[in-house]
């Protein structure tokens, strides 16, 4: 074990309990905008990584916030960001890949400007 090294616990979801919950949950996509466009989880707000700290007073403090990227490597990043900053942050384990390959809802192509977080949009 690594004595003294105290990393922070992320709390973790899969795509198939996600899918469950998603039409009522707040689901932020911290992709790229290209990858976006490729293919995204319907109902996921994209909000890029590196866009993370300029967007932490228009993110809901008061609700659970599902994390999804790739895989999930980068939003552990944003969820341990996301936790030390105060906020109740879920990894979406497998991300965009796993959701993508279950065949649950996703969109493709060019996305509207509701598709994307801002800090106008307190997410509901």
């Amino acid at each position: 074990m690594n004595e003294g090294i105290e990393k922070p616990m992320v709390k973790e979801i899969t795509v198939e309990d996600l899918k469950e919950i998603a039409d009522e949950s707040v689901v932020i996509d911290v992709r790229e905008e290209y990858e976006f466009i490729e293919v995204r989880a319907t109902g996921a707000k994209l909000l890029p990584l590196e866009q993370i700290p300029d967007a932490v007073t228009a993110l809901p403090k008061e609700k659970q916030i599902y994390i999804i990227c790739a895989s999930g490597n980068r939003s552990m990043v944003a969820c341990e960001y996301l936790n030390s900053k105060g906020f109740d942050t879920v990894n979406v384990v497998g991300g965009t890949i796993a959701w993508n390959a279950a065949g649950y809802p996703v969109s493709r192509g060019s996305f509207e400007d509701t598709e994307v977080f801002s800090s106008n949009d307190k997410c509901g």
